[in-house]
């Protein structure tokens, strides 16, 4: 009887450690779901800015050329334009704040300020290749 009794009490102890223990996490992952949806609050004005500089670049890059509708390009800024020259000549006429249009068939170097296109390549975007077995 003795031991029955000390077991239920063990069991009971144990039951209500891990209650606590579960709850003390939940409490711990309920803050950070609450932190994450601040920062995705905070993030949305600033992405809604961003879509609609890129629809306005794109427009104006459109006055110039011909644009292909089946994608959407990818817009970037150019911010560190002495890193790209160092990689890849096409940099060469960019300046920071130039912006570098890509389509799946070619890239465009755009400056907003002139209100020109600065150079054009072809692109060719791969698949990435299954890696072969030897």
């Amino acid at each position: 009887m003795k031991r029955a009794t000390f077991l239920t009490t063990v069991l009971v102890i144990i039951l209500v450690a891990l209650v606590v223990v579960l709850d003390t996490r939940r409490r711990q992952v309920e803050g950070q779901l609450k932190d994450l949806s601040v920062q995705m609050d905070q993030l949305a004005p600033q992405r809604q800015q961003n879509e609609q500089l890129v629809k306005q670049i794109l427009v104006k890059v459109k006055r110039h050329m011909a644009l292909p509708g089946d994608a959407e390009p990818t817009v970037a800024t150019i911010v560190d334009v002495e890193a790209l020259r160092a990689q890849n000549s096409f940099y060469q006429s960019a300046e920071n704040g130039d912006h570098l249009i890509v389509t799946p068939t070619r890239a465009i170097l755009y400056d907003p300020d002139k209100d020109i296109i600065l150079d054009v390549v072809p692109v060719q975007l791969k698949p990435a290749s299954p890696p072969s077995t030897p």
